[in-house]
């Protein structure tokens, strides 16, 4: 006869135990395998085994409820966008704002007003930008336009050195302080003046194209004979409003320029991009350390900007002076009109 084996009251333990472990682990398991739980582990290794266990079973009600109502949880899936989907929304933003760069910078350079009386309307409207980021990212895009297209009216003796160190050191002081107040003070009423005032000048210089209005005498090389006091003044003015506006002093400097100095248009176009290059630069910094430039989206700006700057100034060096005072008029009448309706 066989002996038989003796079970002791307590000898169940060990397989309960085994049990409720295999248990554990099957509860773990969703932890180890989503990568929520994987960055967990990474960051505590040490963490103790009820946060896993709770973490599991976290994840097994999240799968019970989706088997009872997939269509609930369907919609709660695609209602958050993908890692591929933000990467292709962010290019097409990118995309976008080269395109606004390139087209802002084409007639910048071609009429010397910077582009930014372009991108800062087109971002907050088109691409949702907010005003501070735009005007923030339109000083960088000003910048651009400005460095690639001076080069081609210096080459061909249509900007005064004299007179563009002038303006940029009186807006050298007066930038950065139109910057600083972007973010301080709302500019909606003076950007309804400032649009009213461009659409004064801009019938002035039409007027004056057509050899309707008489604002003095244009002659070549004013430049070097333009008094010192005047120039002053007019490059403080510019530099504020470029600062706070985000435009690229264009849309003053050529216009009084050609109508107080005796500037031709190609001149003062040329004096205007090479003087506002050192205020851009203080404007640009400002921003970017005051954090008012879109960094998603800046670097495809700057990038059309400088495509469109050099070809807007090599258009601009082969069309007659009328051409640009006729094409000048226009644009700045827009840009106040839309001034005046923001």
């Amino acid at each position: 006869m066989s002996p038989r084996l003796r079970t002791h009251p307590r000898s169940t333990a060990p397989i309960a135990a085994l049990i409720g472990t295999l248990a554990a682990g099957c509860l773990m398991a969703p932890a180890f395998i989503a990568p929520s739980g994987l960055m967990f582990l990474s960051e505590a290794p040490c963490t103790p085994p009820r946060s896993f266990i709770g973490r599991g079973r976290a994840a097994l009600r999240a799968s019970v409820a989706a088997a009872r109502n997939p269509r609930k949880a369907a919609a709660a899936q695609a209602a958050v966008p993908s890692i591929e989907q933000a990467e292709k929304t962010s290019f097409g933003r990118g995309l976008a704002a080269m395109a606004i760069g390139a087209v802002a910078g084409a007639l910048g350079g071609s009429l010397g007003l910077g582009g930014g009386f372009l991108v800062v309307p087109a971002l907050t409207s088109l691409l949702a930008v907010e005003p501070r980021f735009s005007i923030g990212t339109s000083a960088a895009v000003v910048l651009a336009v400005s460095c690639a297209a001076c080069r081609a009216y210096v080459s061909r003796g249509l900007a005064s050195p004299r007179a563009a160190a002038i303006i940029a050191v009186a807006a050298l002081t007066t930038a950065r302080i139109g910057a600083t107040t972007t973010s301080k003070v709302n500019p909606k009423t003076l950007k309804k003046v400032f649009g009213g005032w461009l659409i004064i000048v801009s019938c002035l210089i039409g007027a004056k194209a057509f050899g309707l209005f008489g604002a003095g005498t244009s002659f070549p090389g004013a430049g070097e004979v333009a008094p010192v006091l005047p120039l002053l003044g007019l490059g403080a003015a510019t530099g504020f409003i470029s600062g706070l506006l985000g435009v690229g002093g264009g849309t003053v400097l050529v216009p009084a320029l050609t109508l107080g100095f005796g500037f031709t248009q190609p001149e003062a176009q040329g004096c205007a991009l090479l003087g506002m290059i050192p205020p851009a630069i203080v404007s640009t910094y400002t921003h970017w350390s005051k954090g008012n430039v879109d960094k998603g989206i800046v670097a495809y700006a700057v990038a059309g900007a400088l495509m469109g700057g050099v070809a807007g100034s090599m258009a601009a060096a082969h069309l007659p002076e009328k051409a640009l005072r006729i094409a000048f008029s226009v644009v700045l009448a827009c840009v106040g009109v839309k001034y005046l309706s923001s």
